[in-house]
């Protein structure tokens, strides 16, 4: 429907006829009396039967507490007695408080004592054995119905009084928008404790509608598709995260496409959110994102018809609802021109009464921000920053203290998470800015797509490049595997954790440091490198490693392997190790050990790598263990130095048993392997084991037994659902012979970092198949990437002593890499800890 509004005022008011809330719902239920008003979990009620419970309820529930609107705190649960609980308390007139499934019980206590409540759960409220008053007190529509406590994201939680005229608005909106009405299947997969939550429960039931009520934090994501085509729904209703998370698990399916209203609301959404989403809805479904605030109720509607397009940007909040005006004031306290930006100031009869104020007269947020104009129209100053584009459309633009200037210039932290969430390996982001006395710097925390390749944070900044100037890049980019996110689903700011320091910037030295430097900048992506700063920690792995000691080789004609940016880890280190070697006869430690962390006076820990993996890759691991103990690594022979790889486990396991040897003569000996790297540990640990020495325990890192290994090995008990040993086609005859060419001279040729790398891949793989695992029955323990296709109780089977066997998140190689890294070197930790 098209509709006509202007910059300050959006959708055209309307008249709110209803004083009460128990007055409509009244009204609804007489009209309506057979109609199903909530499905929930398999259980059903009708609105006459809904209307009976709650007023009944609500009767008792006065005689019990007295004539002192004394508010009511409820423990919400994902179940149709809650739904009835929360009609029961908004027909009786008290207010209203939520005490959410997932908050900790120090917040509840906290709520109860600062809002005065008396706590009920919902059997508790149905059981109420007072006898219940003849009639209902009045209500005036400035009566609180709700006393909502916010998620306390940006400090802590306020109380905001949200009248009866603020719901009754947010109903008759709602219909009016965007036609919510008898016959609509209202499908509400948010808890009934968040305010978006609230509003569907009473758009829905204020309007005749069926509520459809599922919690996707109690039931699993995974339940959500079902929930949605078995019920039949027509309107679908959640946050953007929730969201993005139905869409994966209805990806390929025609789950969405019955729908024909979907909307979001509680944080900003991206262009690339509605593209995916319009995917799998039907041709005639819309989608639009709410926006609006606790204090406020509704602010805008963003409405997208199907025909719409979407910009490839966070969205506008939209055309300003009906029966509010939003006017930009500048810092002079006048009205900013069309496409200035400006704080928002709402003014409207439906606001919330103010804030709460507790029985010690503490105010529970600034109640200065509520105030009349001069014409006496009540207004709520937001404290958010907006504009509006020439067709009307608001644009929030952050807090007043969320922009910031980088290198002079201003910088929207929403502009950068748009940029990284266009980024195919990255799931979702947040951009904070950190702010010194002297300078401001931005941060990216990104959670990563579990569905691919694990990114570095070289990689992301340098796609970023592809899309944003320099200044706009983040100086930090925190890599999770997901946003931390409060009982709400709102990002949690405080919890996000800080960015490692980085040494304050040490220009480097004119000559061989400066060259560096920039080579350096330009392949990790960053604008500056200084003396002090560690390839690695600015986000260097081991692909990014190998471009650079080949360029660094290329240019100086010196030797270097990855043990030299182990050894020599700092710009100020290698540039000094450079200029040693320059001119000398180049000498290569060793192309098989590579000392990750060499320093420390514990025990060391040997680490295996795959097969066609650097030791390197072993380094962000390596570096989250004990530092009391130093990491070597072990990679394959000629991998990185000319010279004829091992052709079977035995030979790999004797070369490894030498090098590690010359580091520790004698044991107890402890071991980590990666992939073919743990089947050779055990290799090596059974030698070390009939020559007499101790090894305390091999931890294996996603060593995939059911693959190439399993040929001719033991007995695996597989299912239907187990892959194959070998997958996929087989090759031609012209590759297969292409394929044996290049691996009989695979170390001897040397080729480009990830060709070479794959050639070793696939050496390994023939390895695999040419060997017999046998079971090692020393200690053992298995930490398995979620793609892992093993079953568990494989291990047992090859390794008698296992004890554990645990899933870390990310892929085969992406449990190395952060974020996961830090829960696989946990799970390490644990396993070293228990033998030592």
């Amino acid at each position: 429907m098209t509709r006509t509004f202007t910059a300050t005022r959006g959708y055209p008011p309307f008249a709110v006829p209803w004083t009460s809330i128990r007055e409509r719902f009244e009204a609804v239920a007489d009209a309506l009396p057979d109609d199903v008003a909530v499905v929930c979990r398999g259980e059903r009620i009708t609105y006459a039967q809904l209307r009976d419970r709650a007023l009944a309820g609500a009767r008792a529930l006065t005689a019990e507490l007295g004539d002192t609107r004394r508010p009511v705190a409820l423990d919400t649960s994902c179940s149709l007695a809650c739904v009835v609980a929360v009609v029961t308390v908004l027909v009786s007139g008290h207010p209203l408080v939520l005490l959410d499934s997932q908050l900790p019980e120090e917040r509840r206590a906290d709520i109860l004592t600062r809002s005065g409540a008396r706590r009920y759960r919902p059997d508790d409220l149905a059981a109420t054995t007072a006898a219940p008053t003849p009639t209902l007190p009045a209500v005036d529509p400035t009566d609180t119905a709700v006393l909502l406590f916010t998620s306390g994201s940006t400090g802590r939680p306020k109380a905001v009084r949200q009248g009866q005229r603020l719901w009754l608005n947010q109903a008759a909106d709602f219909h009016t928008t965007l036609g919510i009405g008898a016959g609509d299947r209202v499908g509400m997969a948010l808890p009934i404790s968040f305010g978006g939550g609230m509003d569907v429960v009473v758009f829905t039931l204020l309007n005749g509608a069926t509520l459809h009520f599922l919690d996707p934090r109690e039931v699993g994501i995974e339940e959500v598709p079902q929930w949605i085509s078995g019920e039949a729904l027509t309107t679908l209703h959640a946050t953007p995260s929730l969201l993005r998370a139905v869409v994966k698990v209805c990806a390929d399916t025609p789950t969405l496409s019955g729908l024909r209203l979907v909307t979001t609301c509680g944080e900003a959404v991206h262009g690339d959110d509605v593209t995916r989403l319009r995917a799998l809805l039907g041709p005639e479904s819309t989608y639009c994102n709410l926006s609006g605030s606790s204090e406020t109720g509704n602010l805008a509607f963003n409405e997208f018809p199907a025909q719409r397009p979407v910009p490839d940007r966070v969205l506008p909040v939209g055309v300003v609802a009906a029966n509010k005006v939003v006017r930009l004031i500048g810092p002079d306290g006048r009205p900013v021109p069309i496409g200035q930006v400006g704080e928002i100031v709402v003014e409207s009869d439906y606001l919330a009464e103010g804030y709460h104020v507790t029985r010690d007269g503490e105010a529970t947020a600034d109640v200065t921000k509520f105030g009349r104009t001069r014409e006496g129209v009540r207004f709520f100053r937001m404290g958010d920053l907006g504009r509006f584009d020439e067709f009307g459309h608001l644009h929030l633009v952050g807090r007043g203290d969320d922009a910031v200037k980088v290198r002079g210039y201003l910088v929207e932290p929403a502009d950068v998470e748009s940029a990284l969430r266009k980024l195919t390996s990255v799931d979702d982001a947040v951009v904070v800015a950190h702010r010194t006395e002297t300078a401001a710097a931005l941060t990216g925390y990104v959670a990563v797509s579990p569905d691919g390749r694990a990114p570095s944070a070289a990689d992301l900044r340098r796609e970023l490049r592809d899309t944003l100037p320099d200044w706009m890049i983040p100086a930090h980019i925190v890599l999770l595997p997901v946003l931390p996110r409060n009982e709400r689903g709102k990002v949690d700011r405080a919890a996000l954790p800080a960015p490692s320091p980085r040494p304050a910037h040490v220009p480097p030295a004119v000559g061989t440091e400066t060259t560096l430097a920039e080579l350096w900048a330009e392949i990790l992506g960053v604008d500056r490198v200084g003396r002090d700063d560690d390839f690695t920690a600015l986000g260097g792995d081991s692909l990014q490693t190998q471009q650079m000691l080949t360029r660094v080789g290329a240019q100086t004609d010196v030797a270097l392997s990855s043990a030299t940016l182990a050894n020599f880890p700092t710009l100020r280190q290698f540039a000094a190790h450079l200029d040693e070697a320059a001119g000398a006869t180049p000498v290569d430690r060793t192309s098989v050990l590579v000392p990750l962390r060499p320093g420390g006076s514990g025990e060391p820990v040997f680490a295996f790598a795959g097969a066609g993996s650097t030791a390197l890759a072993l380094l962000p691991l390596a570096r989250e263990l004990d530092p009391h103990r130093p990491v070597h690594g072990l990679q394959a022979h000629g991998l990185e130095r000319r010279g004829v790889p091992d052709w079977t486990i035995g030979a790999a396991a004797r070369r490894y048993l030498r090098e590690i040897r010359r580091v520790q003569p004698h044991g107890p000996y402890t071991f980590v392997g990666h992939s073919l790297g743990g089947v050779i540990a055990m290799a090596v640990a059974r030698l070390l084991e009939a020559d007499g020495e101790t090894v305390r325990a091999v931890v294996c890192l996603d060593t995939i037994l059911g693959g190439p290994l399993s040929v001719g090995g033991p007995d695996l008990p597989r299912t239907l659902a187990t892959p194959p040993a070998v997958a996929g086609p087989p090759p031609s005859r012209s590759d297969l012979w292409r394929t044996r060419f290049r691996l009989l001279t695979a170390g001897v040729v040397q080729r480009p970092a990830q060709e070479q790398w794959d050639l070793f891949h696939e050496l390994g793989r023939r390895v695999s198949l040419l060997h017999r695992l046998k079971p090692w029955h020393g200690r053992v323990a298995v930490v398995m990437a979620e793609d892992n296709p093993d079953e568990p109780s494989w291990w047992p089977v090859v390794a008698p002593n296992v004890v554990s066997v645990e899933r870390v998140s990310g892929d085969h190689v992406g449990m190395l890499r952060a974020p996961h890294v830090t829960r696989t070197a946990a799970l390490v930790r644990a396993a070293l800890e228990h033998t030592a």
